[in-house]
C-alpha cells in the first residue's frame, strides 16, 4: 500500500513539474516578444530609447519575467529533488521488503 501512495505522490509531483515547465515556456515566449519590441524601439530611435516610456515599461516587464523564470526554475529544482528522494525511498523499501521476504522464507 505504501508503494501506491509513493507512486501517487510522484505522479502529482510530475504533474506539478510539467505545469511549471509550461509556465516557464510561456514566460520565455513573453520575454522574447518583449525583447523584440525593445529592439524595434532601439532601432527606430537609438539615441532616445532610454527615455522612451514604452521602452522603459518593456524593460521593467522583462526584468519581472526574468525573476519569475528564476523562481520557477528554483521550484522545479526542488520538485526534482523531491522526486529523486521518492525514488530512493521506493528503492530502499523494495530492497528492505525483498530482504525480509528472503530471510522470512528460509
Amino acid at each position: 500500500m505504501a508503494f501506491l501512495a509513493l507512486a501517487s505522490q510522484k505522479s502529482v509531483l510530475n504533474m506539478q513539474r510539467n505545469f511549471l515547465q509550461l509556465r516557464n515556456l510561456h514566460i520565455s515566449n513573453q520575454r522574447q516578444i518583449c525583447k523584440e519590441e525593445m529592439d524595434a524601439i532601439k532601432l527606430a530611435a537609438p539615441e532616445t530609447c532610454e527615455q522612451d516610456q514604452e521602452y522603459l515599461m518593456l524593460e521593467a516587464q522583462d526584468e519581472e519575467f526574468e525573476s519569475e523564470k528564476d523562481a520557477i526554475e528554483q521550484e522545479m529544482s526542488m520538485i526534482d529533488a523531491e522526486i529523486n528522494s521518492l525514488k530512493t525511498l521506493v528503492n530502499n523499501n523494495i530492497k528492505s521488503s525483498c530482504t525480509l521476504n528472503i530471510s522470512g522464507g528460509s
